[in-house]
């Protein structure tokens, strides 16, 4: 036995590597963790992917919808002992694994900019503060989701007439008429990833220069700015991670928007993919566990 299998739990899926092998994808996310069946159909669903041949010493995992005094992590972790075998499991925060694999074991802050949202600031002699991290119905302020929603309303608004005109409203009839994005909106599982997924929509209609998608975009950078600022508790790097970040021109209107928040940047890292290594990191490295105090749950 021996090795690392890194997993990153987002809201539309989740990714496990073993060590530097192949990346492997699900489609499987998690929303929230709210009881024991849900925990148990997430750790069958990691264990069945996991490669065959692997025998994994240490696991980290990366957990959107972790709930400071939810009993869900610890259990994940025990389960995933249990089918795998490993010695020990850290089940983290996403916005742990998201900040060790942007920032770091330095001071400073993270912002998660996926489907969902979640910042965390890590100051000296303090305890971690996390923002948002609230889910699609009560946060994820500035989120693919957030940003998705607004795409699709828009569109669907411009087209009822009750909106002004926006090419948003094109790219939304390839999804079919206004009753087909109703239905798959609602039955959408989990329920953000098809509104979701309209967010690279908005980003290239941005891109392209319609009014309608760069306010929603900046609006959308605002959001996570005071989401940053917000968690920020110590002078230091900022990083962003998340799919989100893939599209330079939401880099560029969140560094700006961070500057219309007083908030200073002398160093921002953008790391879209850093959620595997921030979970390999949690897994091997039990020194940096204090720092991250009620984010975590440790089974070894």
């Amino acid at each position: 036995m021996s090795g690392t299998l890194a997993v990153d739990i987002g809201q539309t899926g989740f990714r496990l590597r073993v060590d530097d092998g192949d990346v492997v994808d699900t489609s499987l996310g998690v929303t929230a963790l709210t009881d024991d069946d849900q925990v148990r159909t997430l750790a069958h669903r990691i264990s069945e992917r996991v490669p065959t041949a692997a025998r994994p010493a240490r696991i980290g995992v990366g957990l959107s919808g972790f709930v400071e005094g939810s009993d869900a992590p610890a259990t994940l972790a025990a389960l995933l002992q249990d089918s795998l075998g490993a010695r020990r499991v850290v089940v983290a925060a996403d916005a742990v694994t998201a900040f060790l694999g942007t920032v770091g074991t330095r001071l400073g802050t993270v912002a998660i900019c996926g489907t969902g949202t979640a910042a965390l600031g890590i100051g000296a002699d303090t305890a971690p503060r996390r923002i948002d991290a609230r889910g699609y119905l009560l946060g994820d302020f500035g989120s693919g989701f957030w940003i998705g929603q607004r795409g699709l309303q828009a569109a669907l608004d411009a087209q009822d007439g009750r909106g002004g005109p926006t090419t948003l409203s094109d790219r939304a009839r390839r999804l079919g008429s206004a009753s087909d994005i109703y239905i798959q909106a609602m039955g959408s599982t989990p329920p953000p990833k098809y509104v979701a997924e309209f967010a690279p929509d908005v980003l290239a209609a941005a891109g392209e220069g319609d009014a309608v998608a760069v306010g929603i975009v900046r609006a959308a950078a605002t959001e996570l700015a005071r989401t940053i600022r917000a968690a920020r508790i110590a002078v230091g790097p900022v990083g962003l991670t998340g799919g989100l970040v893939r599209s330079p021109l939401f880099v560029d209107e969140i560094r700006a928007a961070l500057g219309r928040a007083d908030v200073p940047v002398d160093e921002l890292l953008v790391r879209a993919d850093a959620a595997l290594e921030g979970a390999r990191v949690i897994a091997e490295d039990v020194t940096i566990r204090s720092a991250f105090a009620g984010l975590i749950a440790v089974k070894e």
